[in-house]
Formats: C-alpha cells, structure tokens, sequence
C-alpha cells in the first residue's frame, strides 16, 4: 500500500513543478468550484441545479429539498427516519452523494441517509443524471446528488442568521458567515434542529411515538490565492441522535446515533495549458444503535476512508481538453457485526470533451480500477450534445457503471459472503431540451440494465445471506418544464416535474419495491414588491410492498403553502415567513405502516447583515 501512495504521490508533484515552470500563467477565476468533473464533462447529461430559494422552503433535510424539488423517489420510514432514495428505479446504493467532488456514501451498507444532510451547509445542490461511475466511481448507477462549497475570491462580508419554531415543537437555528478578499476566503455555518417529532395520526387514535431527533451540522471552508496557486480546504462535522419511531402496529424504543466527518484539502495550480490538483481527503463515519435506548448496550460500526487524489486538465486547444486522474482510497471499517477490514482501490480515470463546432459537442470517459479484490470492469462512458436550433438542442449519453459489495454484504456477521461480485450496469438515454425567452422544457427518456444485483435471501440452512442473482430492467420518461417572468414590480414562476418509471425484476417480471411508477412535483411563486407566496404540490404514485406485488402502499398528492414579507431595513435586510405543510391534512403513508404528518406550521425569521 505505501508502494502505491508513494508512486502517486511522486507523479504528483512532478508534474505540479513541472508545470510551474511555464511561462504563461493563466488568469484565477474569482469562484472556484473544487468539483470541476461535474461543470466541465457532463455535456451530454440531465443537470440541474436547486436555487437557494426551493432550499430555503425544505432546508429541514435534504430529503425534503429533493423530494418537492426533483423526480427522485424517496423511502422514508416515518419523518426524520431512514431515508433512502430510488433514483430512476435504481435502490439507495445505487444513487451516490458527492460532497465536493467525493463520494460519500457509507463504505458500510453502500447507502447516504438523506435525512442527515443538512442542505445549508452546501451552496451548491445540483442532481446529475444518468450513470457517473466513470467519473465518481461506485454506486452512480441511477444518478449522483452533489453537494458543492464555493471558494469566492471578491471582497465581501456578509452574515445570515435564521431562527424557526413549528409544529411538534421542531425548532431549528442556522447561521453563516462568509468573509473574502481577492486573496482570501473563509465561510463557516452551523445548524441546529431539533423536533420532539409526535405528530398525530389522521383518522387514528394514535400518535408518532419515540420519533424524537435532534442534529448538528458545523461547517467550515478557507480559500487562499497567490500567484497562480489556490489552496481550499473544506470541512464538515455532523452529530445525529435520533430515536427510531413505531409503526401502527409495533412500538419501538431504538435509539440511533451518528456522527461523520469530512475533511479536504486541494492544492490548484493553473498555467497556460494545464490545471493541476492534488487532494487529500479524510472521511469518517461512527453509528450506534440502541435496540433498548433506556439500555446501554448497542452495536456500533466505523469506518476511516482516507483519499489521495491527483488530476491534470490539458486544453489542446480552445475546442478540445482533456483530464487525467489518479485516485487512491484507503477503507478501514471496524464494527460489532463485520469485524475488522480493510480494502485499498487505485483508480486511473481519462475524461476527453471536444467541441466540434459552435453546435456539435462529445465526450468519451473511460476508467479503470486496481488492487481491490475484485474483477473491475473497464467503465466507459460517452455523451453528446447537438444544438440544433438556437432554441432546441438534443443530449445523450450512454455508460457502463458499477457498485461493489459494501463491508455489510461481505462481512456481516453470520451472513456475508465474501465471494460477491460487484453490480454492473448499462445505461443509455436520450434528452430534447427547449429554451425560450421565459419558458425551458427538457424530455428525457432512459434505459438501465443491471445484473449481479445483490440479493439478500435465505439460504438452504435458513440463514439471510447475500447473492448475486438479481437483474433488472428500468426503463421511463422524464419531463420537467420552469417558466418565469417578472413585469414591473410583479413576479411569477411556475415549476413542474413529471416521471414514469418502470422497473422489472427479471426473474419474477415484477416491479420493483418502493418504485413508483409516477411520480409529479409542482411550485408555483409569486412576488409583489416585499410580498411573496408559494405553493408547492407533490404526487407520489403506488408503490408495492411485496415481490408479488400484491401488497402496496396508496398513492397521495400532499401540497404546502408558504408566504413571507421582506421588512425595509436599511442595514440589516429581516424576512419573516411561515409554512403549512400538508396543507389539506391528507393521509398518507411513505412507508407501510409510518404514516407521515398531518397539517402543520413553521415560522421563521430571517436577518442578513
């Protein structure tokens, strides 16, 4: 192992003194982005970026943001609980979160708990479509979620403080501070939510018990820049304790906690022709769960990643650029159920994008991984786009993708199987994309093959063992439309999203649980001089409870209303707002058996200064 660090290391600063030794220095932008991989080689691919504004109306997690606000489904076991998300039909370790360029998902159970990502400690929130393994490596099968901190080298200084108080005693504080110059930058912002969580059940002489959670999140990002180098680290801490809360038919008194880290440091040096990057990166992640939280016994796990990660950006020329990297990850996990164990992964990635003409686009992505225990596949990906009219281009891409076995499905304790291949996938798609003075539309519509999909099912003495004996078909339309258009003092937008997903379980020819075929999001805004309303709406279809199918959980369209009044300050702009959710007070159920909230309140007060 300290062999292979070695060698990448010594090509790293190589080739960064080597490149320092050009003439020609190009000039710094004033924003940097540390994930360059998703602006610059997704050319062919569904991006789309969350504003601050939609983050703003669901910031209790990411799961609410992305749940209003996109075509991913999510499985949530009663709110604030587990939530797993299904992105195009593909299951929750298939979907990787990407944190400033890296991937985060667990190396445990392969999964990111979406209600443990604080949305306002990143920036940037932008959903990537479509197969990014070649890019992100394990898990980007159906997508990726990217959570991006900006380094922004103009003279600022600004603070925001948020307080809110609502239903079930949920409380929440945010706070963020942001100081720069042209050679210096410093963020930090902390966030804090608590909720006692007892929501009653509609029509049911019931109550969410042991449902309680409380969170921190403390976030901190620095930037420095002289001459041609830029030096970013970025940091986050987050601390969970939640109880696990009953369903209609069991009680409960779990208990879980968790506390996960993430430190990055990068090192950029730009020239003429030429971008260079070394990170280093440390990840950390510790749960505890406690069956009986008025017992202390539990079982906990924890898992140590660290990261070495080199990659030079060469501009041929004004059309055509290229981007090599070499990646090295370290995993050491420990834990009551898996033991002790390690895995090493070397990874060697090519990325090319060429512009043709001013219409035409392409880019074609390879990678290949070492050292690990597995056969790695050869992953490539290609994608394209066609600017046909100044008002209608056309975008595809096609990949091959992957997942390994995560340390749960190879060493839990009586049940793993060390003999496990990894996931692999193909995947094709094809986007229409309409652009008009106010109005944008996009179709897309795509195709995933899988097989090798990890299975856990029991064995002929009766025990739950993993195995590779799954595949799958997803296949499904994709349609999203945002108009918008400001007269005078008057301003009005209106978003709507549309998915129909079909996935098959090839062995039975059955849809896949927790798949819905449709699912549709809508919001409409508007804004009267310091007067601002918004409406949200959100349909989520059936969904199947059993390989049979038989079972399901019922369709639902919940809605939310929210308004808020911008105070005339001269020095200190004050927003005070306030929500309804679930606005109709609607049954319904994410999960079978956890029924979700009724109506209920938030209010807030926002100060900027």
């Amino acid at each position: 192992m300290k062999r292979y660090i070695f060698i990448l290391f010594t090509f790293c600063f190589s080739a960064t003194s080597m490149l320092a030794q050009l003439d020609s220095i190009q000039n710094l932008d004033e924003v940097v982005v540390v994930d360059t991989k998703l602006t610059k080689y997704s050319e062919g691919f569904k991006v789309k970026s969350i504003s601050d504004s939609l983050t703003s109306r669901n910031n209790t997690s990411l799961t609410d943001v992305l749940r209003f606000n996109s075509s991913i489904y999510f499985k949530e076991n009663g709110y604030g609980m587990v939530s797993s998300p299904s992105f195009r039909g593909t299951n929750a370790s298939q979907t990787a979160v990407i944190w400033n360029g890296i991937s985060i998902n667990s190396s445990l159970n392969g999964q990111t708990d979406f209600n443990i990502i604080v949305p306002n400690a990143a920036d940037q929130i932008t959903i990537r479509s479509g197969g990014g393994s070649v890019q992100y490596g394990s898990g980007a099968i159906g997508g990726s979620v990217h959570l991006n901190n900006t380094i922004s080298f103009r003279k600022a200084q600004r603070n925001e403080l948020e307080l809110s108080y609502g239903s079930y005693e949920a409380s929440k504080f945010n706070f963020k501070s942001i100081t720069s110059n042209k050679h210096l930058y410093s963020s930090v912002n902390v966030n804090y939510i608590n909720s006692i969580n007892d929501y009653k059940y509609i029509n049911k002489e019931l109550k969410n018990e042991n449902g309680a959670f409380q969170k921190l999140n403390v976030g901190y990002n620095f930037g420095a820049r002289f001459s041609n180098h830029i030096l970013t680290w970025n940091s986050n801490y987050f601390y969970g304790d939640r109880d696990f809360s009953s369903t209609i038919t069991a009680p409960s008194n779990n208990n879980y906690k968790d506390v996960t880290t993430r430190n990055l440091l990068t090192w950029t040096m730009n020239s003429n022709q030429f971008i260079s990057k070394v990170k280093g990166a440390h990840l950390f992640e510790r749960y505890r769960y406690f069956p009986d939280k008025d017992n202390l016994q539990f079982s906990e796990g924890k898992t140590n990643t660290y990261i070495a990660d080199y990659s030079l950006d060469y501009f041929a020329s004004e059309k055509l650029k290229f981007n090599a990297t070499l990646n090295y990850t370290f995993i050491e996990g420990k834990g009551s159920n898996i033991g002790s164990n390690q895995r090493n992964t070397l990874s060697a990635i090519i990325l090319m994008k060429h512009k043709v003409s001013s219409k035409l686009s392409y880019g074609v992505n390879v990678r290949q991984e070492f050292l690990n225990e597995f056969e790695n596949p050869l992953l490539v990906s290609l994608d394209g786009k066609y600017q046909l009219q100044p008002w209608y281009a056309i975008k595809t891409n096609a990949s091959r993708n992957y997942r390994v076995p995560t340390f749960n499905d190879l060493y839990w304790d009586a049940g793993g199987n060390i003999d496990l291949k990894p996931e692999t996938s193909i995947q094709a798609e094809i986007g229409n994309v309409f652009n008009f003075s106010d109005w944008e539309l996009s179709l897309n519509g795509f195709y995933i093959d899988s097989k090798d999909l990890i299975s856990w099912r029991p064995n002929e003495t009766g025990l739950w063992q993993p195995i590779n004996i799954a595949e799958t078909e997803n296949y499904g339309l994709e349609f999203s439309s945002e108009f918008s258009k400001r007269i005078n003092q008057h301003a009005l937008s209106l978003l709507m999203s549309y998915s129909y997903t079909k996935a098959i379980n090839k062995e039975k020819n059955k849809q896949l649980l927790y798949v819905p075929f449709h699912k549709a999001t809508g919001l409409l805004q508007y804004q009267y001089k310091n007067i601002s309303f918004n409406y949200q709406l959100l349909y989520n279809g059936e969904v199947f409870t059993t390989t049979d199918n038989i079972g399901i959980v019922e369709d639902y369209l919940v809605s939310n209303l929210g308004l808020e009044y911008q105070l005339n300050t001269n020095k200190t702009p004050i927003t005070l707002g306030g929500n309804i959710n679930n606005l109709f007070n609607i049954y319904y159920e994410n999960v079978a058996y956890r029924p979700m909230p009724d109506r209920n309140i938030q209010i807030f007060i926002n100060f900027k200064f």
